[in-house]
């Protein structure tokens, strides 16, 4: 459940309309200047790391702990993302490229790498 939750948080850069409709995320500013963005209660709240770009887009995600099933039991291990390619889609900025990797031995292990070839809006209204 925490490391589902943590990549959906990961995934606000795909998921615009989320950032602005989901009213059960919690947002903050850490001391860094990040975003910090919050979801969940009691024993499966979470937190992730949002490092904006320079035209505030979602650039980086940090996760410090988010579970790895590379063994057992899990073992909470710092989880990062990157985003980039950003363009201007359906009137909404969606990042185009992005990447997430684990950091084990002190170094980014990538797992995932996607470009996105399409985008559209479904609504379950």
């Amino acid at each position: 459940m925490r490391g589902e939750l943590l990549r959906y948080l990961a995934e606000l850069a795909w998921a615009p309309d989320a950032i602005l409709e989901n009213k059960a995320l919690r947002w903050r500013e850490s001391g860094s200047g990040d975003l910090i963005v919050g979801a969940g209660d009691g024993p499966s709240a979470v937190e992730i790391s949002l490092g904006l770009d320079s035209d505030g887009r979602i650039a980086t995600v940090f996760a410090p702990d988010r579970p790895r099933s590379a063994t057992e039991p899990n073992l909470p291990t710092p989880w990062r993302g990157h985003f980039s390619d950003y363009r201007l889609h359906l009137d909404r900025w969606l990042a185009f490229a992005g990447e997430v990797a684990w950091e084990i031995d002190g170094k980014d292990e990538v797992y995932w790498q996607g470009i996105i070839e399409s985008w559209a809006i479904n609504s379950f209204r």
